[in-house]
């Protein structure tokens, strides 16, 4: 990839961490880094992963950028754009990384002038800690970053920055705004409104003694576990999107308000459907695609708790070049085959795992 020059707006987690990735893949990259912290700063700079810094979005901070990531709150961005459209050069690529596209997009092309294009951006990452002390280069690394153009944004500038953005490591998708906002409304939103529902209710059911929050281990911990997100972001990002989660609320109230009206009159069939029809839904979604139906393959290894157990099996399937692109663990598992998850290549290396693995004396399965 040719020399390019690049401004990051915002040091934290997600800007830090684009700032490594592109440091350690591309050598030439001159990077600014912006950030109110002289922390952010100072250490950005002392360890080499950017070239120079600057305390604004100014003129000098962008004036020779051809990619400008705005990795700063949603709230930021209007006056962001504002400034940027006043100062970056014609071809200038503008990026943001939040979670709602359609209302960025909107703002974007009544402020930006037409000769500076911005293409939505939502890297599908992130992780518990925040600030730049947090960043790590590999944050990107075979988690999906969805782009959304606009319609006559050049086709030019979309393909510069979507290999831009492969070579973190992300794997770019195209999207239309509305209906990524619909997407991550359903799947990422609602579930994160249901779980601190979840919580509350549950904290108002606690006696003065907290029984409940002392027995409360689990399967509900882990239901609940996106509850501890920060609640003013999640508070600025359902204002973002209301429009795509109120009616996703009231559709819940609605299940809610009929499982309880069953309840109340002991309709069995209807109780019983009510679980048979969200397990048959659940298990209807593919094992081997993704939310955005790019191909992935799972396997599922069961195995006792033990120091060094991990590092066991992923050295067996190291010894077969068998590349593993992602692992996680099973905490809640009442019905699931295994305690360890593992994300393969593709079908073969998914079917040549499970072979060797227990051939190796380990219980693998198919996921």
């Amino acid at each position: 990839m040719s020399t390019k020059k690049i401004t990051i707006a915002g040091l934290g987690l997600i800007g830090g961490s684009l700032a490594k990735a592109f440091r350690r893949t591309n050598h030439d990259f001159i990077i600014t880094g912006v950030d109110t912290s002289p922390e952010n700063l100072r250490l950005a700079k002392e360890e080499g992963t950017v070239d120079h810094i600057c305390n604004k979005l100014d003129e000098s901070a962008v004036s020779d950028s051809q990619f400008v990531f705005l990795c700063t709150p949603v709230s930021r961005m209007p006056e962001m754009l504002s400034s940027l459209g006043q100062v970056v050069r014609p071809g200038t690529v503008i990026t943001d990384v939040g979670s709602i596209k359609s209302s960025i997009m909107k703002e974007a092309e009544q402020i930006l002038p037409g000769d500076v294009y911005f293409i939505g951006g939502h890297p599908m990452a992130g992780g518990e800690r925040s600030g730049y002390s947090a960043s790590v280069a590999h944050l990107f690394e075979n988690a999906y970053y969805i782009l959304t153009p606009r319609e006559d944004t050049p086709r030019s500038a979309l393909e510069e920055l979507k290999n831009l953005i492969s070579s973190t490591g992300a794997i770019p998708l195209i999207l239309d705004p509305l209906i990524h906002d619909k997407i991550v409304g359903a799947v990422s939103h609602l579930p994160h409104i249901v779980a601190a529902a979840l919580v509350n209710t549950v904290k108002e059911a606690d006696s003065s003694e907290g029984f409940i929050r002392k027995l409360a281990a689990g399967g509900f911990k882990d239901i609940t576990r996106i509850a501890s997100s920060n609640p003013k972001m999640w508070r600025d990002i359902c204002l973002s999107n209301k429009e795509q989660i109120l009616p996703l609320v009231s559709e819940i109230i609605n299940c809610l308000k009929a499982f309880k009206n069953d309840l109340e009159k002991d309709n069995v069939p209807a109780i019983e459907s009510f679980y048979k029809e969200a397990r048959d839904y659940r298990e209807e979604i593919p094992s081997s695609e993704s939310l955005y139906l790019l191909p992935y393959y799972q396997i599922y290894v069961d195995v006792e708790d033990r120091p060094g157990i991990i590092g066991h099996v992923t050295t067996i399937l190291g010894r077969h070049h068998i590349n593993i692109k992602n692992i996680r663990i099973i905490n809640s598992r009442e019905n699931e085959p295994g305690c360890l998850v593992l994300t393969l290549d593709d079908q073969a290396a998914q079917e040549k795992a499970v072979e060797v693995l227990n051939k190796s004396g380990c219980h693998a399965y198919m996921g």
